[in-house]
């Protein structure tokens, strides 16, 4: 299956993440999570102190980010994904991602790590507009949705914060909502992409029917 490149797009708590790494290891691919690239630079502008309502000095700190299959870097050094994963961090790059000087800049850059991973086999690349914007040359697109209260009983499972349901639930639908009326890259499903609800659905039933569709895509079923 060389050469494939599958983009996996939805919102926070759709199952992005587990799906696309077991689709990718399913398949032999490269798995490359653009959305680490935002909280790569969240992360940097909270450690120094900048502004994040300041496009260009975070466009300036994209630059510097790279995305491979083994993670995020900036300035050459891994960043850790437990330091990505922090609340403060999701809430930062929530916001540096509405600023479309650096959406231009990140989405050079996981382009260009898209094509690097593609030359060596291909990938599965997940995010919310790889689809539409960063590789709408794909031969599978995926959008992956699932209920409100799914998605935050997923998330609040997964970080150990059970107790904080409606709080996680109230951040993910102002994320949700800041995504999808963003002038840059809005938050949707891709054109021609196949949308797939998760609510009722085990990850194992997911990831069963992206190989599938990925299959198909190569003509090998």
């Amino acid at each position: 299956m060389s050469k494939l490149l599958v983009a996996i797009d939805g919102p926070a708590g759709s199952g992005k993440s587990s799906v696309a790494q077991a689709v990718a290891e399913r398949l032999g691919l490269a798995n490359l999570n653009t959305g680490a690239t935002y909280r790569a630079v969240a992360l940097v502008a909270l450690r120094e102190g900048l502004d994040l309502d300041d496009g260009a000095a975070l466009a300036t700190v994209g630059g510097d980010v790279d995305l491979a299959a083994d993670g995020v870097f900036h300035g050459g050094e891994h960043i850790p994904e437990d330091a990505l994963r922090t609340p403060e961090v999701a809430a930062a790059a929530s916001r540096v991602s509405t600023h479309p000087e650096l959406r231009e800049v990140l989405v050079e850059r996981q382009r260009a790590a898209a094509r690097k991973a593609q030359a060596a086999g291909g990938a599965v690349v997940e995010g919310r507009d790889v689809g539409t914007v960063v590789l709408p040359e794909a031969e599978l697109k995926v959008f992956l949705s699932a209920s409100p209260e799914e998605r935050a009983r997923r998330r609040a499972l997964q970080t150990g914060r059970e107790e904080e349901f409606e709080r996680i639930r109230k951040a993910m639908h102002t994320r949700d909502k800041r995504d999808s009326e963003r002038e840059a890259s809005p938050l949707r499903p891709a054109p021609g992409a196949v949308v797939l609800d998760t609510t009722t659905l085990d990850l194992e039933r997911v990831v069963a029917r992206v190989v599938e569709l990925a299959r198909e895509r190569q003509g090998i079923l």
